[in-house]
């Protein structure tokens, strides 16, 4: 809504007189309006940065535009001798800001190890005035973490004894990194962990983690790696250098433990070993004696010989294989004495020879078999043994092409087929058997014989052939062929015709040709015929049988001359006959059928009175009949162009005019003949199809073997029957004959160790390896009976065969000696030890009994469940150990009682009374999240009191934290084996348990280990403004928290690091405008006047929340946009004017003029006048000028007041003027 306001005009008799005066501003010519916001600027830029990359600097930097008109521009005047550098100029609002970036031509990279600073002096020139101002700009080249660290030196070479304790340090490495601040911090660490050493990540020292051993290793080589933080920290790996460690082991001076040449080991009879061995004590008393190499298979235990502690003996617990190591064992004995840490002895060594040992052997270097190309799969080929008898033998084929058709039984060594033989594809197989994976080795030849198992094969599955009837008999028509891949009479072929009924065919049995037997008609005989032939070998004990077809067609020949079928024909034709009419129409019939026939008149038609049709034997009148002509005979023969007929006379007799022609002929009977004939010759077609399908019943095979119904279901037998033995005999009949009713067995099921074999022939069953029906004590044997027709046809029956037991097996322990060490207060009574033998016997067979065969007090054994108990309170200083003996033996009512015996040592031990103690109790540790994995982060200490064993302390993590520590169990450092990650878990609580090796039973106690996973700084990248500097605008009248702007800074960093905050930190908008931190939307704090204050500018910086957050700024202008909120203004509240009287239309009396500060009405002023103002004077809309509109009378009217309005369109002001 528009305001006004009132100011009184008033005119009085005096013109009023306006003075305009206009000042001048001079420019001194030394003096320069140019001021930059600085006389020096500190700016940043990183090195290796690209072409034309911006420094940056907090501030702004350039100056301050104060006339619009200014057109500035920067040049770099010094301190850029490399000229790498370019300046601009971009001009925003009422700024011109000073850019500085690197060439884009420059391909030199700044190097901050070569120059960290610039000092630039920077010229601004303004072209349209000629002002010029100078500043500074300090450029400092910020470190990119470009190199890796280095050693000095780079290689290391230190000696140490093999006694060192263990944390000493050995060297110390040192490598340096030439960049700055965080990119020159580095981790040292090992690339490699298989070693007893342990480097500090911060100083570089190296020290002992393990014990040392001169003889397990001299030297130790190392690569320590020197790895840059902050490159690991982004993702690079192993950024840096390493160096190189060797650490010579020296031995350590006397005074451990010597072990005395043992005595020569003593083997008893059943191959138990003792080996008594003596250690002389060094500086400290001797703590135990250990096996620390040569018994991979743990036969052997040490025990104490003696109360002294110095004696030992070193026995077999277990028996021993002698074929896994024919050339003996070597023990490696070490002692070890109470020092701390004990000092060990050298180790020495005891070389127990193979004892009793002869090599296994197969029973023959090569086994040769013969097997007819008849077997059916899983037939019995050969078993194979080996000699000693072994404790444990497995068998096995060496893969070779030829071993695909046979396999062994791991256990029997029974070899038998996987498939069936063809003699004519493969007549021979050879391959190797190994016993026990190649401890002996033995060749296998199986030949395969020839069996008639082929039947002869025709070259063409038909034949065909045509031949000339009349053709001499003997004469050849064709030849058939087969041939059969059997060797001798098997494959001796012979040939024979098998049709049933009489052919005028003959053929050769040896060559396969066939003839004919007969003269051979087409008129009078078959012309087609179907030959079965039969190709039959001479094999034993059948012959093979194959059929092939053969078709014959016989072709005709022109053999035969045409016959009349009317002969003797007499006709009477009157002499009026009429010329053309037939007398006579004559026909002749020709067997072969080859040609057409052709009539002619020979003789008796020399008057030509008559015409013969050559094609139709017609006889027509030619021309009339003489008078004086009484009769003609015409001689007529008939040809088929080779042959000709015998001729017939055609009487013809003329009579009187007006008779009528008669005729008569003899009928020859050629016709009935001819199809007679035709008869017999398609014969052949209709008993074709008869003969075709019939066959002989010795080819086909219709029946399957039968099993005779006598033979049982189920047989018993003893585990210790006979071998090769017949145990049943299998009767099996088939009512074909020949080779379809020739039977052969096998056992297709159920004899998977090969235990039992049929004859391929007899159905002969039979035992080839022994029972145990301890391993099995059932089969069901699938006995499958095959024919061998074509098809073949089997026929299978299931046998059950039950092993009966026999008192064979005498209880056994599983191991020849048994070694327990029992506290000295066990109490009485106490159960120490439980004897268990298994007897594989069933019933009283396997009944076991145990008894002391050793006279003692100190024991006793119950004699049903083998338990052996204290039986006196025990001493260890009076007898250290006990050795007993003890038997187990069965029960057996028929026949011997088995029995077995061992030894069992009890050694009695000190008792362990004292748990580890932890000194401190708990460990509190800081450790930087990016410290290389195997560093080591503490040790753990604990302190027993007991001896031996049970002052020997392990180490364990209660909970390794998904494998992120790990404690080594015997010094109880603490190292970690993975990464750790302050955002993931800032802190862990640990417990290490100390266990210690005490027996009876285990001491142990436990400590806490609290650490606190100190946070790196993994910020690498600081944020990222979308633009240089921002440019808005905003509308004077925006209401209070109007958003204005939404600045946008980028950061790649992850998590927290890459989160990124707002600040506004400076600038003429401070205070007024306001910034959401998370979101960078600038809003308004107040009411805006862009008269008062007509642009902003605000400094802003943006922070990610990192631990050493990064900084970015940016600068925002931010324009007020004018709105039309103010009225006009009067130059003066009241005007004063004066006119003559009477005088016509003044033009101007007095100008009103005002001005308006918002810009959106600058030259829009309008003036107006009311109508009641309007009868004397007028106000010009434009100019402001009042008029007169006619003559005023002072006498009338001495003083007016009018009132002028000022309108700028949107707001008008009122002048009112006071009377005058």
């Amino acid at each position: 809504m528009a305001t006004s306001g009132k100011i009184l005009l008033t005119f009085t008799a005096v013109l009023l007189h306006v003075t305009r005066c206009q000042g001048i501003l001079v420019k001194g010519k030394d003096s320069s309006p140019l001021r930059f916001t600085h006389h020096l600027y500190n700016a940043t830029i990183n090195e290796n940065s690209s072409p034309r990359t911006y420094i940056e600097t907090p501030v702004k930097m350039g100056i301050e535009v104060t006339d619009l008109s200014w057109e500035i521009k920067y040049v770099i005047v010094s301190g850029d001798e490399d000229e790498l550098f370019q300046a601009e100029a971009v001009k925003v609002g009422d700024f011109c800001f000073l850019r500085i970036k690197t060439r884009s031509s420059n391909s030199a990279l700044l190097n901050r190890e070569v120059r960290d600073t610039y000092t630039f002096t920077v010229e601004a020139t303004e072209s349209t005035f000629d002002f010029q101002a100078k500043t500074k700009v300090l450029v400092q080249v910020l470190d990119t973490n470009d190199l890796k660290p280095l050693f000095y030196p780079a290689s290391y070479n230190v000696a140490i004894r093999e006694d060192t304790p263990l944390r000493s340090s050995v060297v110390r490495v040192s490598a340096t990194d030439a960049d700055v601040g965080s990119n020159a911090e580095f981790y040292y660490s090992f690339t490699s962990r298989a070693h007893p050493f342990f480097v500090d990540p911060f100083t570089g020292t190296v020290s002992l983690i393990k014990p040392l051993n001169h003889t397990r290793s001299e030297r130790y080589d190392l690569t320590i790696l020197a790895e840059d933080r902050t490159k690991k920290i982004s993702g690079v790996q192993k950024f840096g250098n390493v160096a190189k460690v060797t650490v010579n082991v020296q031995m350590r001076s006397m005074g451990s433990p010597f072990i005395t040449p043992p005595s020569k080991p003593s083997v008893s009879a059943d191959g138990k070993i003792t080996i008594n061995v003596h250690v002389e004590a060094g500086v400290k008393p001797v703590e135990s004696l250990n096996i620390v190499g040569g018994d991979p298979h743990k036969y052997f235990e040490i025990i104490p010989f003696g109360v002294q502690g110095s004696d030992f003996q070193v026995i077999s617990t277990k028996r021993i294989i002698w074929s896994q190591t024919p050339f003996g064992l070597n023990l490696s004995l070490q002692a070890k004495d109470r020092s701390f840490p004990s000092l060990l002895s050298t180790i020495t060594q005891i070389h127990i020879p193979a004892f009793h040992y002869i090599p296994l052997a197969f029973l023959e270097d090569t086994y040769i078999v013969t097997l007819s190309e008849f077997s059916p799969p899983k037939s019995h080929v050969v078993k194979v043994s080996v000699t000693p008898v072994p404790y444990n033998v497995t068998f096995g084929i060496k893969n070779n092409p030829d071993t695909s058709n046979f396999k062994i039984n791991p256990k029997t060594g029974i070899v038998t087929t996987t498939g069936k033989f063809d003699y004519e594809g493969k007549n021979r197989y050879e391959f190797d058997v190994v016993a026990n994976y190649g401890e002996a080795e033995t060749h296998i030849v199986v030949e395969i014989t020839d069996e008639n198992d082929n039947s002869p094969q025709f070259t063409h599955t038909s034949y065909q052939a045509t031949l000339d009837e009349n053709a001499p008999v003997g004469s050849s028509v064709l030849k058939v062929s087969a041939t059969d891949p059997d060797k001798g009479k098997n494959g001796f072929v012979t040939y024979a015709i098998a049709n049933s009924g009489l052919l005028p065919f003959a053929i050769d049995p040896f060559t396969g040709v066939v003839s004919t037997s007969e003269h051979l008609d087409y008129e009078l005989m078959k012309r087609l015929y179907h030959l079965r032939v039969w190709a039959s070998d001479s094999g034993s004990p059948f012959s093979q049988v194959s059929e092939c077809p053969v078709t014959i067609t016989l072709n005709n020949i022109n053999d035969n001359i045409p016959q009349f079928e009317r002969i003797g024909c007499n006709a009477t034709v009157p002499l009026d006959f009429p010329v053309g009419h037939t007398v006579v129409e004559l026909s002749a019939i020709d067997l072969d059928e080859l040609q057409q026939l052709r009539f002619v008149i020979e003789s008796g038609n020399d008057l030509q009175v008559f015409g013969i049709d050559s094609v139709s034997g017609a006889i027509t009148l030619k021309q009339p009949i003489p008078l004086r002509e009484g009769a003609f005979n015409l001689r007529v023969v008939v040809t088929d162009g080779k042959h000709h007929s015998e001729d017939s006379v055609v009487r013809i007799t003329v009579t009187n005019r007006g008779d009528d022609a008669t005729l008569r002929c003899q009928e020859t009977g050629i016709f009935k003949q001819l199809t007679n004939k035709l008869i017999e010759s398609i014969k052949p077609i209709l008993t074709t199809q008869e003969e075709d399908t019939f066959s002989d019943v010795y080819i086909i095979n219709q029946h399957s073997p039968r099993f005779d119904l006598s033979i049982p279901g189920s047989i018993d037998i003893a585990e210790d029957h006979p071998l090769n033995s017949t145990i049943l005999t299998f009767k099996v009949t088939d009512n074909d004959t020949g080779f379809n009713s020739k039977l052969v067995y096998a056992i297709s099921g159920g004899n998977e160790d090969g235990c039992f074999s049929i004859d391929m022939f007899s159905g002969d069953l039979q035992l080839v390896c022994p029972l145990d029906r301890e391993s099995k004590e059932f089969y069901i044997l699938n006995i499958t009976v095959y024919d061998l027709g074509t098809p073949q046809i089997s026929a299978w029956k299931f046998i059950a065969v039950n092993v009966l037991d026999v008192n064979d097996n005498p209880p056994v322990f599983n191991q020849q000696r048994y070694v327990i060490r029992l506290p000295e207060n066990t109490e009485v009574d106490s159960i120490v030890f439980t004897a268990r033998a298994i007897d594989q016997d069933v019933d009283a067979n396997g009944n076991v009994q145990y008894s002391l065969l050793t006279s003692t007090d100190m024991f006793r054994i119950d004699e049903l469940t083998g338990e052996v108990a204290v039986a006196s309170p025990l001493d260890r200083e009076t007898s250290i150990r006990h050795d007993l003996q003890i038997e187990a033996r069965d029960q057996a009512k028929l026949g011997p009682q088995l029995f077995s015996v061992v030894d069992l040592v009890v050694v009695l031990q000190d008792i362990n009374d004292s748990p580890p103690k932890f000194v401190p109790k708990v460990y509190k540790i800081k450790v930087p999240e990016d410290v290389p994995v195997g560093t080591l982060l503490v040790w753990v200490e604990s302190i027993d009191l007991d001896l031996g064993s049970g002052g020997l302390v392990t180490y364990n993590l209660k909970n390794t934290e998904n494998g992120i520590f790990q404690v080594d169990p015997s010094t109880g450092a603490l190292t970690l084996e993975k990464e750790l990650d302050f955002e993931r878990r800032p802190s862990y609580n640990l417990t290490v348990r100390a266990v210690d090796h005490g027996l009876p039973r285990s001491l142990s106690s436990s400590c806490f280990v609290e650490i606190q996973v100190l946070d790196v700084n993994e910020n690498l990248h600081r944020p990222v403004f979308s633009e240089f500097v921002y440019e808005a605008g905003v509308k004077e009248d925006a209401a209070v928290g109007t958003s204005v702007v939404m600045l946008t800074a980028s950061d790649k960093d992850l998590g927290r690091d890459g989160v990124v905050r707002y600040h506004i930190y400076d600038g003429s908008g401070l205070g007024v405008f306001t910034i959401d931190e998370e979101t960078g939307v600038i809003r308004t704090t107040e009411t805006l006047d862009r008269e008062t204050v007509p642009h902003y500018w605000l400094s802003v910086y943006a922070t990610d929340l990192g631990t050493e957050p990064l900084i970015s700024w940016t600068h925002v202008f931010l324009e007020v946009l004018d709105v039309n909120d103010n009225a006009p203004e009067l130059s003066q509240p009241v005007y004063f004017a004066s006119v003559p009287e009477n005088v016509n239309k003044v033009k101007s009396v007095v100008q009103v003029s005002a001005k308006d500060v918002d810009t959106s009405s600058e030259g829009k002023l309008s003036f107006q006048m009311l109508e009641s103002h309007r009868t004397y004077f007028d106000v010009d809309p434009k100019t402001g000028v009042i008029s007169t509109l006619s003559a005023l009378d002072r006498e009338d009217k001495p003083e007016h007041t009018i009132e002028v309005i000022v309108s700028d369109n949107g707001l008008r002001l009122c002048a009112p003027l006071p009377p005058s």
